[in-house]
């Protein structure tokens, strides 16, 4: 009987803490992934009316996963209004986060980045209306042929230089919560910490 109870006991213990691992899961978090075995190139998703795009350009300008080796790419990040409504919001800061737009091997190994973003003055989130149907674009390049100061889309920053990048497998990812302020009124917007990932190869 002792046996039996023991039994009963490490059994409903083992469910009891892996429910409770589940439980602290953050499942409700998007992830957003994009690879070169799929047959998209463009991570684009919607979220309470404010629409995201995430890609690599090839030297054509063209959405891609696969690049030449020493072939040159641009990152590129857009953010639009599509609420309906006239906002508020400032989206530089994302560029300050140290996984935006940087590239790691397929090991996890840091590559780096190909920017320096600039300082920005803290002037009010008035200063930056984000009206219905506009919309807000980071581009970088990966390789420039020297440093200094780009406007990549509505992005500015301070290029770095850097190698073309070698045969092998790659990632770029970041993670980001979104907060957008109305014109009028208290009820803000604000997202999930969405994942975005985009998996490439150079050949």
């Amino acid at each position: 009987m002792k046996t039996k109870k023991k039994v009963l006991f490490v059994s409903l213990l083992s469910l009891w803490i892996t429910a409770g691992m589940t439980g602290c899961n953050k499942d409700d978090d998007p992830i957003w992934e994009i690879s070169p075995d799929g047959k998209q190139a463009v991570i684009e998703q919607k979220r309470n009316g404010i629409v995201f795009k995430f890609c690599l350009l090839n030297e054509q300008g063209k959405p891609a996963t696969v690049f030449k080796e020493g072939e040159n790419f641009n990152f590129s990040f857009r953010i639009k209004n599509e609420t309906g409504k006239n906002l508020y919001y400032n989206a530089y800061p994302c560029a300050y986060s140290d996984s935006f737009f940087s590239v790691s091997d397929s090991s996890g190994k840091t590559v780096g980045k190909s920017y320096e973003a600039l300082p920005q003055t803290d002037i009010g989130i008035a200063a930056y209306p984000f009206n219905n149907n506009d919309s807000y674009t980071f581009k970088v390049a990966w390789l420039h042929p020297e440093k200094s100061i780009v406007q990549g889309g509505d992005f500015r920053y301070k290029s770095l230089k850097r190698k073309p990048l070698k045969t092998g497998s790659y990632y770029t990812s970041f993670s980001h919560k979104f907060k957008l302020f109305p014109v009028s009124g208290n009820k803000h917007i604000e997202t999930e910490n969405i994942h975005f990932k985009i998996n490439f190869k150079i050949r």
